[in-house]
């Protein structure tokens, strides 16, 4: 039998938690092995409430993807997402040693370890340090330092924070089961390496997830990632203004995906499809243009709050392939429409494909995968995970939202290092910042992706209690939605 080097993730959203096994095949890309979906409760807005219900589940996921791949699983890399991960900024710099000869590779090892010496507030963990940029003597921006004239070096390094008590809860969760938790992804930068292409994150590209619970923002620019964001609302927040409408939660997600559509112009003012109510007899008849509108609704309160974090980032107007838009919810009928009615930027509807073999890509052909895909990319380069230390270094604070990576100024703010004194202006004088002991996590660097089969945990016999008739009187519809105001008649002979 072939040896096999296997990768696992889990992706633990609101809704579904999404296990995958996959291995490296010979030509480098991504096999995937195993790929288990299941639905998951415990969990709001990516952070975990019921360790029971969601202990549980991932118990059962891992057994069935195991089994899928024929291996025992017992350590993993998992996703995490939601409000508690955010992005701040710090700008730092060191003395060039030897000016007369250029930046030096030790040069750059000096700056990089002033930016390792920096640590979290109490409560966060730094997940990822990326640079923005490097500039010479304060007006020189260059690509690549090393060789470069000049006195000082400084660079703006992008962290990734993440509060610690989701990841210690994640952490819990999978030991319950047996499985360790060899490290922890940011699903914004994992989902973005499953879906875009070298060109997209060069000249400029959101990825927007549209979760459960939570929809992600990343942004990419020059190849970097420049902003990450996660926006505590996605679809979940659809099914519940959908349910307000008397039908019931078992059958939303189905009526949302077969039925509604995010842009309500285009459905028809007079057809309808009828429901199966609490029992046979209390059937109930849902005007098709009111469920796109509710669905119009909400989802443009997402487009809004992902404007915002664009605007944010200081890069709304730089994306020159606009938005890649994928999730779970990125099925829905004309989201990529609302979308760019709602961003006036192009929009494309991905699902995961980078560094598959054809095999994997037809197994994860759904925008709901990509996180999960993107998760093993990431977990197949990953050699070691460095636990947080017990010093405390220099603290990052500054928010990403008010440092433009763009207009930065070359002049670096202070390492916040304890009370010390400035650096010396001779270039001879300088000390580069007390080695303090740092949180030692590298950048995760991009990886491979894979899958199996899909289990599907819908009742088959559910999908056939939502059906089309011709209903026989007038239907009463919600009062809540602004938009609809007056009472719609049934029309007497009209069928989907």
């Amino acid at each position: 039998m072939e040896k096999k080097n296997y990768v696992v993730a889990v992706d633990l959203g609101s809704t579904a938690v999404v296990v995958g096994v996959a291995a490296k095949a010979e030509d480098g890309t991504m096999e995937i092995q195993a790929l288990v979906s299941k639905p998951v409760k415990g969990v709001a807005a990516g952070r975990i409430e019921n360790i029971e219900d969601v202990s549980s589940v991932l118990g059962k996921a891992f057994e069935e993807a195991g089994q899928q791949a024929g291996i025992r699983i017992t350590s993993a890399y998992a996703g995490i997402s939601g409000d508690f991960v955010r992005c701040a900024r710090h700008t730092d710099y060191v003395f060039v040693a030897d000016p007369k000869n250029g930046v030096s590779k030790q040069d750059l090892v000096g700056l990089f370890d002033r930016m390792r010496n920096l640590q979290a507030p109490d409560d966060e963990t730094i997940m990822e340090r990326i640079p923005q940029n490097y500039v010479i003597d304060q007006n020189q921006e260059v690509q690549n330092p090393i060789g470069s004239f000049g006195a000082k070096l400084s660079s703006t390094f992008n962290f990734i924070l993440c509060q610690r008590t989701p990841i210690q809860r994640l952490e819990m969760a999978l030991k319950r089961v047996g499985v360790e938790l060899l490290g922890v992804i940011p699903n914004s930068l994992a989902t973005a390496e499953a879906v875009l292409s070298a060109d997209e994150k060069e000249e400029g590209v959101a990825v927007v997830d549209v979760g459960g619970g939570v929809t992600d923002v990343t942004v990419y620019y020059r190849n970097i990632v420049r902003y990450v964001a996660s926006i505590p609302i996605g679809a979940s927040a659809i099914n519940h203004d959908i349910r307000t409408m008397g039908v019931p939660e078992r059958f939303v997600e189905n009526l949302k995906q077969k039925y509604g559509s995010a842009v309500s112009e285009r459905v028809s003012e007079e057809k309808l499809i009828r429901v199966t109510g609490r029992t046979p007899r209390e059937s109930r008849d849902i005007l098709l243009r009111n469920l796109s509108t509710v669905i119009e609704a909400r989802t443009m309160d997402i487009i809004d709050l992902v404007n915002e974090e664009l605007k944010i980032s200081g890069y709304a107007g730089k994306l020159g392939y606009g938005i890649v838009l994928t999730g779970g919810s990125a099925n829905l009928k004309d989201i990529d429409e609302l979308f760019r009615l709602g961003t006036k930027l192009d929009v494309r509807v991905a699902q995961p494909d980078m560094n598959l073999t054809e095999e994997s890509c037809a197994m994860v052909n759904d925008p709901t995968y990509a996180t999960v895909v993107g998760l093993l990319m990431r977990g197949s380069t990953q050699s070691q995970i460095v636990l947080p230390p017990t010093a405390r270094p220099a603290v990052v604070t500054e928010p990403v939202s008010k440092v433009s990576v763009a207009s930065q100024p070359a002049q670096p703010a202070q390492p916040v290092v304890k009370e010390e004194s400035k650096p010396q202006p001779q270039p001879q004088e300088e000390k580069p910042a007390q080695p303090v002991q740092s949180i030692e996590q590298k950048p995760y660097v991009p990886p491979v992706v894979p899958a199996s089969e899909v289990v599907d945990n819908e009742p088959e016999e559910e999908e056939e209690e939502i059906y089309e008739e011709q209903p026989n009187e007038k239907g009463g519809f919600w009062g809540w939605v602004k938009k609809i105001t007056e009472k719609f008649e049934t029309p007497g002979d009209e069928e989907i």
